[in-house]
């Protein structure tokens, strides 16, 4: 049941339907500035259907981005395991520094490696036993190889010789003749011998013409400067009429006040502007007319 309604308009107005709801907002009395920028503790919490909309466009710091489509699935990943487990094997340290052998282990491993070629010719460690290869006669305890080395001079002095400067250069001297034709040794500034006739030829004889040279720089100066652009700069600079006609019409000149309609102010003092026009006969009449009335 409806309570008793009170009248929304109290005087010359009146509510001819109470039953329904009045237009407009009602706003309650008592709410301030301060009331609405105080913050409200505590805050709100976000609904778990809006929620998963919310994680998935705009997740929050360190939070995972989930699509809200298995918003609600269960969290399978974290119970999974990926690969096989792999059995312990030997460590590092077992490889790296193996238990030693006894005796009888060392022995018997001998005799396995025994089998093999490469440990009877190469043994790891010593050299291999090369008396099957040597004839029954000799003596491999007293029998030496090779001729004995004499010791004479020791390598300093043969690569650095205490000998001074003018017989070092004495010393490569000797046969540079020789060098010059067989390797072309030639030495630093040494002309190269053409054999030419003596009687007419002297090898300070100073040959061709003698290059013009300026200290000031103005060979490399002309060299820098292309002959195109020279010839810019000399020739004359060719401009249309017309371009050079609205040059001076709209765009301001140096000394003189800018004037585009200064062409069209050639005319006396005294010009009229327009043209003359001669009243035909009505017009004389009409005129006349004006003239009576208005006088």
């Amino acid at each position: 049941m409806v309570g008793e309604l009170r009248p929304v308009y109290r005087g010359r107005f009146f509510d001819r339907f109470p039953e329904l709801p009045t237009a407009g907002k009602l706003i309650p009395i008592g709410d301030t500035a301060a009331s609405c920028l105080t913050e409200v503790f505590p805050r709100p919490l976000t609904p778990p259907v809006v929620r998963k909309f919310l994680n998935s466009t705009s997740p929050a710091p360190g939070a995972e981005r989930i699509f809200y489509g298995r918003a609600n699935d269960p969290d399978i990943a974290v119970h999974l395991t990926h690969g096989i487990s792999s059995q312990s094997s030997l460590s590092a340290g077992f490889l790296t520094n193996p238990p030693r052998k006894t005796r009888f282990q060392q022995k018997f491993e001998e005799r396995k490696e025994a089998l093999y070629l490469r440990n009877r010719q190469a043994p790891l460690g010593r050299s291999h036993d090369q008396t099957s290869m040597l004839p029954n006669s000799m003596d491999v305890t007293t029998t030496t190889f090779g001729t004995t080395i004499i010791r004479d001079t020791p390598g300093g002095e043969v690569i650095n010789p205490p000998k001074t400067f003018e017989e070092v250069d004495n010393e490569a001297k000797e046969g540079h003749e020789l060098y010059v034709v067989t390797h072309n040794d030639y030495n630093v500034g040494e002309a190269i011998n053409r054999k030419y006739e003596p009687s007419t030829f002297n090898k300070y004889h100073v040959y061709g013409k003698e290059t013009p040279h300026f200290n000031d720089g103005r060979n490399v100066s002309k060299s820098l400067r292309w002959l195109y652009n020279l010839q810019l700069k000399k020739a004359a600079k060719i401009v249309s009429k017309r371009s050079d006609d609205f040059k001076e019409k709209f765009q301001p000149q140096l000394g003189k006040v800018l004037d585009p309609i200064a062409e069209t102010m050639n005319v006396p003092p005294d010009h009229t502007f327009g043209m003359f026009l001669r009243p035909d006969e009505f017009g004389k009449y009409t005129s006349g007319l004006f003239k009576i009335l208005f006088s």
